[in-house]
């Protein structure tokens, strides 16, 4: 008997995938929802799994993602879904199966001129991500976790002098707006116009409110912020602020507050990781926690060696619950 084969996605296989998805991860995701997590350009070709036959025995699924390191931009693919059968299944000719898929993963990457490959997992996978896989090229990462229960409050005076509308699918001033903040981090991924139309569009199941922060009687972005209300919890799913205005961060807070009240959440919560100061003026507001108590860690394959790991130290890499797959 030979070893499963090894190839990237054919059309149909989302429905093995999906169903195998939802045993491995007690989900009860539609197809629907994978079509959507899928669709952005290059996202299928990156997708790798291996078939015994018609059975699925591992899988690792690709978003393509484009990413800001020091003052360049490099392609990057975000491992997701990734999961094998084996132990499931109880078949031991199984087992070298998610370690072919992780290598044909990477090769594809690699003929693609892609720069860096990032995920986030579990605490049972960190190893074999790391000495398996060889995602070592940065320290595996803790996500901070903040939550708050909010309480009302009256809105400040400072931020009284910006505006918040919320915007639809293509918002272009969305470029303008990550122009001026990129070099803030040594390293994230690009929060453009375009990543907010792939990230927090056309989603079949989940209503993103999609906040643009302006000054008064100016046309000039200072401050995105996107909320996620379902499931009783107001989430943070991402948030870019350019520091020069500390009024219009009051200013998110207030919305955040008014979400809360409007969607009935009995409370807030989000990732922050790579930006102190939002952290601290978070905390300032209320805001309280520390590391994810899931065990949930970033992990980065460099595949160019022109990529900077200082840009990857602990704490450097901005990161929002929008850089997980699942918010």
């Amino acid at each position: 008997m030979g070893d499963p084969e090894i190839r990237s996605y054919r059309a149909g296989d989302e429905v093995a995938i999906n169903e195998a998805f939802n045993r491995v991860f007690g989900g009860q995701r539609t197809l629907a929802e994978w079509q959507w997590k899928f669709s952005a350009p290059g996202a299928l070709e990156a997708t790798m799994a291996a078939w015994d036959g018609d059975a699925l025995a591992a899988h690792n699924g690709a978003i393509p993602a484009s990413y800001h390191v020091g003052d360049r931009r490099v392609f990057a693919l975000q491992g997701v879904d990734t999961f094998s059968l084996a132990a499931l299944e109880r078949k031991r000719e199984w087992k070298n199966a998610w370690v072919n898929v992780m290598d044909a993963f990477a090769e594809h990457a690699i003929r693609s001129e892609v720069s860096l490959l990032y995920g986030f997992t579990g605490p049972r996978s960190i190893s074999h991500m790391v000495a398996r896989c060889r995602w070592d090229s940065a320290e595996p990462r803790r996500i901070p976790l903040l939550v708050r229960e909010t309480r009302a409050a009256a809105r400040t005076l400072r931020s009284s002098l910006y505006q918040a509308r919320l915007v639809g699918d293509n918002e272009p001033m969305l470029d303008i707006l990550w122009e001026r903040v990129a070099h803030r981090y040594p390293a994230a991924v690009v929060r453009d116009a375009e990543h907010a139309r792939r990230r927090f569009s056309h989603h079949p199941s989940v209503r993103y409110h999609r906040w643009l922060v302006t000054r008064r009687l100016s046309a000039v972005p200072v401050a995105f912020v996107v909320f996620r209300t379902d499931g009783g919890i107001c989430r943070w799913a991402d948030l870019v602020w350019d520091d020069h205005h500390p009024g219009a961060f009051e200013l998110i807070d207030h919305l955040a507050r008014r979400t809360v009240v409007e969607s009935g959440a009995a409370g807030e919560a989000l990732w922050i990781d790579g930006d102190p100061e939002v952290e601290d003026r978070l905390r300032a507001c209320g805001f309280e926690g520390g590391f994810d108590p899931s065990g949930v860690v970033r992990v980065v394959r460099f595949l160019d060696d022109s990529v900077d790991p200082a840009s990857f130290a602990p704490g450097y890499v901005y990161t929002t619950m929008a850089d997980a797959d699942l918010v």
